[in-house]
């Protein structure tokens, strides 16, 4: 899979691109952009990258690209250079929001350690770890 299918795979991932994203699309986009529904590059586009729907064309005639979800609806559009860049920058934000998930986890892992140490000490009762360890579970990222 190659970083374009990446960051389309992550879009497909949620119905909606997150307000981080967005943010990266509009302080790197030259163009303005108004969410359009298209009929989906049927004609006069070529597929440079697709996954789930989700697609990253070129014109052939003029040139452009564009950045389509599934529902066949403009996320944002420019030069292909520029949206290359974009969705470069989006793949590392991905990357390094994924990055930070997995050390989230693994301090949470850590804490339950110690909380089941407590535990087998003594030091706290089966319903004060059984409720922390539940609380500490439902913040871990899938």
């Amino acid at each position: 899979m190659n970083d374009y299918e990446e960051i389309l795979k992550a879009f497909s991932l949620g119905t909606e691109i997150s307000e981080d994203l967005l943010q990266i699309i509009e302080s790197e986009s030259t163009m303005p952009n108004i969410p359009f529904p298209t009929m989906g590059g049927l004609v006069f586009w070529r597929n440079i990258a697709e996954f789930n729907g989700w697609k990253f064309q070129q014109n052939m005639i003029t040139g452009h690209a564009r950045i389509l979800d599934s529902d066949d609806v403009r996320i944002a559009w420019g030069t292909v250079d520029e949206m290359s860049r974009i969705m470069e920058k989006m793949i590392n934000h991905l990357r390094a929001k994924k990055n930070l998930e997995k050390h989230e986890n693994l301090c949470i892992m850590e804490t339950i350690k110690k909380l089941k140490e407590l535990l087998d000490a003594g030091a706290i009762t089966h319903e004060e770890y059984k409720s922390k360890k539940d609380e500490l579970m439902s913040k871990i990222h899938s």
